[in-house]
């Protein structure tokens, strides 16, 4: 079984880190620290330049070393015992009283050198303005690379949330005609959304970090370990051990916090319960007992959350604390070797200690950054694990291996012993029915649920779990779902409209289909007199972010699309809002113009559509209870009486909800 941290990897693999622009990005991470070592090394030859004040107390004793240091053959041919006292250069010798200083360093003899190629470092005044500019600049470009670093990484991790959203997208598109209650809708806008984002995030920290905070710390051991090996082991060892104590409660401190804050959700959602039960409450007058039993949960909340707030400040005071003492003592480590005498074997210099110090504070955000980045992959880890479970569900809906062309349908459909349930709960238990072409049906039931899962069934929408749908004849499980879906179009007031134009809404982007055709079809749905009204016409941008259409008005618009695409069977769901009698008369119109020559199915909300079909199928527990005609069913059926007098009876209004 694959661990979340292999769905991230599948998300971004490792190898993805040497390719097009996550490697670009990785090589500007090494630059930016190649940059950050010379800011580092500058900034502390400005310190020791400064500690000096390019002076150097240099005896005729030290004649023979001074000259390897400055590189003059002078001193190192001379006698130590004929120089006279005080003819040795004693000030304005720049970085040279730096590498004097530090001559029996490795770091000494590298400052030398430098001193000897560059002749503007040879001089006090000179190497402070030089070094201070080169440090700034080292700063600006160090400053843009990572900026670039940033950019990169988000164009990578851009990518692969792109693709992310794309495979979310074509799943949704093949198992969503299935969720026919739109349940997961909610979970899935928040997967397309936030998990993706989550692990997107997760993979441009990643990009930045992976060689820029590694090497960042390697530089700055390896500039401690330059210094004085031995002190920077001395201090390293209780910043280590409070690093661990302070990371190891931090932890401890979010499984506590997670606990305490799933108690305080518990309390919180029994202090909501009582809203839903006031009835309840004042019908029996329990007014008391919910006031005490509400404050007990109050109380219990505030508890909760106190707790939480404790346990938070006392982490972050242990951690100011640990942080405090740890800085304490290596100040004073740093302190004692710079009291040493100068010729002691552990002396620490000025610019040294400054340095060793610095180090230890650089390296806090690169250790930080690492492990807040461990967390977020953790976190992302998890979002991706949610992802490929619903990336790796199977649609209820395939085409089968060598599926047929559909023609359209000329005599008949059939629905012959068709099973369909949800969870352990039948919906269709056995249904046969037979549909003519050509003719008008209208599907009713007690549940709605049922009549909404046969005209579901029509495009293949979801799938029989027994049973045949067929349409002349023809199995519709071994057709084509393009063929299929291009002869049984669903038309429904509810999700016609998109974000869009007017005319990307009715022709779905098609260049097959003129403007001429389009408002053809917007004229026989009766949509063409309200789009005319719009502010650009046919232009109008549609949807959450421009006009918005009533319940009627998008209907309409919906059967201008579905009749520009002359299907030869088309599912009416007809708007369950309140209409003004202009309304159902153009609706009325609208369908029986879009009924000529072809088979319609009609999901009825009123009872004119009702009598105007040429039958009515009345389902119960599953199965076609009766068949008819609005008049002879009113005659024989009591079963179909009931359902007219619970929908449309003269105590409730003509318009409302179906079944």
């Amino acid at each position: 079984m694959s661990t979340p941290l292999d769905q991230l990897l599948r998300v971004f693999p490792i190898r993805q880190l040497f390719r097009g622009t996550a490697l670009r990005a990785c090589l500007w991470s090494v630059v930016g620290t190649a940059f950050l070592a010379g800011l580092v090394l500058v900034s502390f030859l400005v310190v020791a330049l400064l500690d000096t004040r390019g002076e150097a107390d240099v005896s005729p004793d030290d004649a023979v070393q001074f000259g390897e240091v400055v590189g003059s053959e002078a001193y190192s041919m001379s006698d130590p015992e004929l120089i006279p006292s005080g003819s040795l250069p004693q000030n304005n010798l720049g970085l040279f009283a730096v590498a004097w200083e530090l001559r029996d360093r490795p770091l000494g003899s590298f400052i030398g050198s430098l001193a000897r190629r560059f002749e503007f470092l040879q001089q006090t005044d000179s190497a402070l303005f030089y070094l201070i500019s080169i440090g700034l600049l080292f700063g600006l470009i160090q400053n843009a690379v990572l900026a670039h670093v940033r950019t990169l990484a988000g164009r990578a991790s851009l990518h692969s949330g792109s693709l992310l959203r794309e495979s979310l997208h074509r799943h949704a598109l093949r198992t969503g005609t299935s969720d026919l209650a739109n349940s997961h809708t909610a979970s899935l806008i928040q997967l397309f959304t936030e998990e993706v984002e989550r692990v997107r995030l997760a993979i441009e920290e990643w990009i930045v970090a992976v060689f820029r905070y590694p090497l960042q710390l390697a530089l700055l051991v390896l500039f401690l370990l330059t210094i004085n090996w031995r002190v920077a082991f001395e201090c390293a060892v209780p910043l280590i051990g409070c690093w661990y104590l302070i990371q190891r409660e931090r932890r401890s401190a979010i499984r506590d916090e997670r606990l305490i804050a799933d108690r305080a959700r518990q309390e919180l959602e029994l202090l909501a319960e009582a809203i839903g039960c006031s009835r309840l409450i004042r019908g029996y007058r329990m007014e008391e007992f919910e006031r005490v039993r509400f404050n007990r949960h109050l109380d219990r909340y505030h508890q909760q959350l106190a707790e939480e707030e404790q346990r938070e400040s006392k982490t972050h005071w242990l951690a100011r604390m640990l942080s405090l003492a740890a800085f304490a003592i290596v100040l004073f480590l740093v302190g004692a070797h710079m009291l040493q005498p100068r010729l002691a074997p552990e002396h620490v210099s000025l610019a040294e200690g400054i340095l060793l110090l610095s180090c230890f504070a650089f390296g806090y955000h690169p250790a930080q950054s690492l492990a807040a980045i461990r967390h977020q992959r953790i976190e992302a880890n998890r979002s991706a694990e949610r992802i490929y479970h619903y990336l790796n569900s199977i649609p209820e809906v395939g085409q089968a291996v060598g599926a047929k062309f559909l023609e359209p349908v000329q005599k008949l459909i059939e629905f012959e012993n068709v099973h369909w349930k949800t969870g352990s709960r039948k919906i269709l238990n056995g249904l046969n029915l037979k549909l003519p072409a050509g003719g008008s049906s209208a599907i009713i039931a007690f549940d709605s649920v049922e009549a909404d899962t046969l005209v579901a069934l029509l495009p293949r929408f979801i799938e029989p779990h027994d049973g045949k749908i067929k349409f002349d004849g023809e199995d519709t499980a071994w057709v084509t779902l393009e063929s299929l879906r291009a002869e049984v179009v669903v038309v429904s007031g509810d999700e016609a409209v998109f974000t869009g134009t007017v005319f990307e809404n009715l022709s779905g982007g098609e260049s097959q289909y003129p403007l001429s055709a389009v408002t053809e079809a917007a004229k026989k749905a009766h949509a063409h007199s309200f789009i005319q009204k719009l502010p650009q016409g046919y232009e109008t941008v549609l949807g959450q972010h421009g006009e918005q259409l009533s319940s009627t008005q998008s209907f309409r618009l919906a059967l201008a699309r579905a009749v520009l695409r002359d299907p030869a069977v088309m599912v009416i769901h007809e708007p369950t809002t309140a209409m003004s009698e202009d309304e159902k008369s153009l609706l009325d119109d609208a369908c029986q113009r879009v009924s000529q020559g072809r088979t319609m199915v009609y999901r009825p909300s009123r009872l004119s559509a009702l009598k105007r079909a040429d039958r009515i199928i009345l389902l119960n527990r599953g199965r076609v209870e009766v068949v008819g005609t609005h008049e002879v069913l009113v005659k024989s059926s009591d079963l179909y009486r009931h359902w007219e007098y619970l929908h449309f009876n003269e105590f409730r209004r003509e318009i409302g909800p179906p079944d």
